[in-house]
């Protein structure tokens, strides 16, 4: 089976779907009153995983990151967090790692849940077979995570370089030929590029590359 740049626009449609779940807790939401940020990074992960077997049946095993998805609750109760088939058996999973914060369940798993749609001009008038059997991903959910744990907003950047703050956090996703391990593609979003003052909301920028027998092409246009 072979994949048309399909793969790699998929892949930046669940990054934004990951960087949407990150800006949730960003965004100090009152709903989150319990620590939200350590299920984030597994939330991120388990997105993309679950997203990318769905469009790409067999490349779930094939897709690898740093986080367990293995939580504790309150209770003692050991959860293995994943995207459930529907938003209701996700509301119920989140609730028992957040320990009964119902509201915060719901809101995480709509954002889940939700279908993220993109588009790249450049991206789109490739055409492009790359075998799926060579083809290994890993994904770093929550980069920065102390950044984003500290969740600091008001850093200022030295000419356009922010040297710390939510502005340096970033979800990374990598594509490698799996026997090889040489990079074939990638994608770096970042979540937190700019905040609407007023309301207090972040708007994000995704980036991407390609390099594959002779085509190389990104998503920075020429100066």
């Amino acid at each position: 089976m072979a994949w048309r740049v399909g793969i790699l626009r998929e892949l930046l449609c669940v990054s934004e779907k990951a960087a949407n779940i990150a800006r949730k807790e960003g965004e100090k939401n009152k709903k989150f009153a319990v620590d939200f940020k350590p299920l984030a990074g597994v939330l991120v992960q388990e997105a993309i995983k679950q997203n990318m077997e769905n469009k790409f049946p067999g490349l779930g095993k094939k897709i690898f990151g740093e986080e367990s998805n293995e939580f504790t609750n309150a209770l003692g109760e050991k959860i293995i967090m994943r995207l459930c088939p529907t938003v209701e058996e996700t509301v119920d999973l989140l609730n028992k790692v957040l320990n009964g914060n119902k509201l915060a369940s719901e809101t995480l798993a709509k954002v889940v849940h939700q279908d993220v749609v993109f588009s790249d001009p450049a991206l789109d008038a490739i055409e492009i077979n790359i075998p799926q059997d060579t083809l290994g991903v890993w994904v770093d959910p929550i980069d920065s995570t102390y950044q984003y744990i500290k969740g600091s907003a008001d850093i200022k950047s030295n000419q356009g370089i922010f040297p710390s703050g939510l502005q340096c956090v970033t979800i990374l996703i990598g594509v490698c030929d799996i026997q090889t391990g040489v990079p074939l593609m990638g994608v770096i979003n970042q979540p937190f590029v700019s905040q609407d003052l007023n309301a207090l909301r972040w708007k994000g920028q995704c980036n991407w590359g390609l390099s594959y027998m002779g085509t190389n092409i990104h998503s920075f246009l020429p100066v």
